[in-house]
């Protein structure tokens, strides 16, 4: 695929100053990517040379043209250009994983991607504004839920509101540790990784959460019983290209990962042409690579808020 759109994330800085998920050397980062398939290999079926696809690799975006399994790849429709489309691989697939995937990949609220609203008049709260989190609350709203609670900072508030949110909380005035929403919700995404505590706090006792979180996590602190999933968002798993020894699909992702990714790989070009999900606002890196670097240390800087980076290698 030649591809001149790839985001830039979180993980990437630490992948460069940690080594952190790289099995070995030389690598090129980059995994969210957009772009225009250029050659196919002779067992391929279905794509042709100069289809729109995207995919999430686990590496190589960050380079001109790179190979990958048709496996993987996913139309772009005519409605959405390759920079909104790259705002969605792992973010997206996290957040639809978490909340609609059976059990033990998410928390099964839409397990056979139903377009019904399901949930509908239920209640949600989000903490965290990301790319996750701004996923989380737009698939929420798809899935019925009429009241959705966001805590994150003010400043968002507008586009929060566009995506879904009835409410917010600003957490610049009250502190995540402080959190109480009444009454309590149905669901809960933490997508910050550490607002468990809260996330119990705020759940009725028989709901769900969804964390981010991969670490081994605190007991149930509130004597409730509670369906929790911690989302990891890959849309396939080691089943269907392999694992490696360090790489996150060995030890993170598994096979039902590939099973209710193939209705991912159905349904999200779809609701991408319906326009039912939006693209994350982004502010696209210029000079390249050099770009992508500058990117990357604002990222570790933690002086990105609210667009996600996104990179023309």
């Amino acid at each position: 695929m030649r591809h001149p759109h790839c985001r830039d994330q979180p993980i990437n800085w630490k992948q460069r100053a940690y080594n952190a998920l790289v099995d070995e050397y030389p690598v090129v980062l980059g995994s969210d990517i957009a772009g225009v398939v250029e050659q196919v290999g002779e067992d391929v079926q279905g794509f042709a040379k100069g289809d729109r696809v995207f995919a999430c690799l686990l590496h190589g975006g960050f380079q001109q043209y790179v190979a990958f399994s048709a496996a993987i790849a996913l139309r772009i429709p005519d409605n959405i250009t390759f920079d909104q489309v790259s705002t969605f691989p792992i973010a997206f697939t996290t957040a639809c994983v978490g909340l609609f995937a059976p059990a033990p990949s998410g928390v099964g609220l839409n397990p056979t991607f139903s377009w019904d609203k399901p949930h509908q008049g239920e209640s949600a709260l989000v903490i965290g504004s990301g790319s996750v989190a701004q996923f989380a609350i737009q698939l929420l709203k798809f899935l019925g839920f009429t009241r959705i609670i966001a805590y994150a900072s003010a400043k968002h508030e507008a586009h929060l509101r566009k995506s879904g949110a009835t409410e917010v909380v600003d957490r610049t005035a009250v502190p995540l540790e402080e959190l109480v929403v009444s009454p309590p919700v149905k669901v809960v995404f933490d997508a910050v990784g550490a607002g468990f505590k809260a996330a119990c706090e705020c759940v009725v006792d028989g709901g769900c959460i969804v964390t981010v979180n991969s670490m081994p996590l605190e007991e149930n602190l509130t004597g409730k019983t509670v369906t929790v999933s911690q989302a990891q968002g890959y849309y396939y798993g080691p089943d269907l290209v392999g694992p490696k020894r360090n790489d996150v699909l060995g030890y993170l992702a598994v096979p039902e990962h590939t099973t209710f990714g193939k209705m991912i790989m159905r349904e999200l070009p779809e609701m991408l042409a319906k326009g039912v999900v939006a693209a994350n606002p982004m502010e696209v890196l210029l000079n390249g690579v050099p770009g992508i670097i500058e990117g990357l240390e604002r990222l570790e800087k933690g002086s990105v808020s609210g667009v996600k980076l996104l990179a023309h290698p």
